[in-house]
Order: structure tokens, then sequence, then C-alpha cells
């Protein structure tokens, strides 16, 4: 029983010399906001992303000078993101998710954008270079990559692909 009452009485000592400590309150501080900010964090959740019919491009006035991605290598497939000099589009659950241009992000060839914001999500649309292509329209094609990001700076959706831009209005 003494022995235990020794242990307790070293372990309330103990706790008692460490709060005047500067530099062990920051580190305890820290360490509790760090806790805090993992906790609050919503869990991952992937972006699937949907392809545009041709419904949904008439619809929406999506054929305008710009850029389009498409999954693969096939130049007559659906496109997943559609670019264009003031806005980018995704279709998420059978939604239209428009998107606005980064400022000083790359400029694509028909004045497209790079990089585009949406509230949940940003884009980043990377043409790779190399010999340049044809697309169907008689614009120009480039292998590319389409890469969504969350919120959280995470990678929700990454493909391959291709990117095909309308030549510009002169």
């Amino acid at each position: 029983m003494k022995a235990w009452m020794a242990v307790l009485g070293a372990a309330a000592l103990a706790g008692c010399g460490g709060g005047d400590n500067p530099h062990r309150k920051a580190a305890d501080d820290a360490h509790d906001v760090a806790l805090v900010e993992r906790l609050n964090e919503p869990p991952f959740k992937p972006v699937l992303p949907q392809s545009f019919t041709r419904e949904d491009i008439a619809r929406y006035d999506l054929a305008r000078v710009g850029c389009m991605f498409r999954p693969g290598n096939k130049p007559d497939e659906p496109p997943l993101f559609v670019a264009q000099q003031d806005r980018g589009y995704l279709k998420i659950e059978g939604k239209l998710r428009p998107l606005a241009v980064k400022s000083g992000s790359a400029e694509l060839p028909s004045g497209a954008h790079s990089t585009y914001i949406g509230t949940s999500h940003w884009i980043e649309l990377v043409a790779q270079a190399g010999d340049e292509g044809r697309a169907s329209d008689g614009g120009k094609a480039w292998p590319s990559r389409l890469v969504i990001h969350d919120a959280n700076e995470r990678v929700a959706f990454d493909s391959l692909g291709q990117v095909s831009c309308a030549k510009r209005a002169e």
C-alpha cells in the first residue's frame, strides 16, 4: 500500500512541475490544435465526373471556343471537362458544376486555362508537350491529364486522356 502511495505522490509531483515551462505548453497547444484540425477534416470522397452528352453540350452552350478533355485517346469520346475562356465545367451526379478560371494560370491555345476553381474542388488540366495532333473539328489535340483536387488539396480524380482545343475566333 505504501508503494502505491509513493507512486501516486511521485506522479502528482511530476504532473505539477511541468506547468511553468512555456516550451512544453506551446508544444501541448500545437498538439491539441493539430488534433482538432484532424478531427474536423471531412473524410475523403473521390470525385467521379460524368461525360457530357450531346444534349448537355447543346443545352449549356458548351461547344463555344475552348478546350475539352476526353479520357483515353479516342477523339470521339464524350468530354469529361470543358474549359473555356471564362469558365470550366464538370458534370457530377448529373448536375453541371461551373468553375472559375484561376487568374494567372497557364493559357491554352483557344483562350482556355489550365486551372479552374470551384466551391468544393479545383481542376488542373495539364496538356503534355509533344507532337500536335488534329482534333475532329479542325483544332489541335494533345496528350493530357485531368486532375481534380478536393478542398483539402487531396487528389480526388486523376485521368490520362487528350485535350482538344477549337480554333479561336480571329
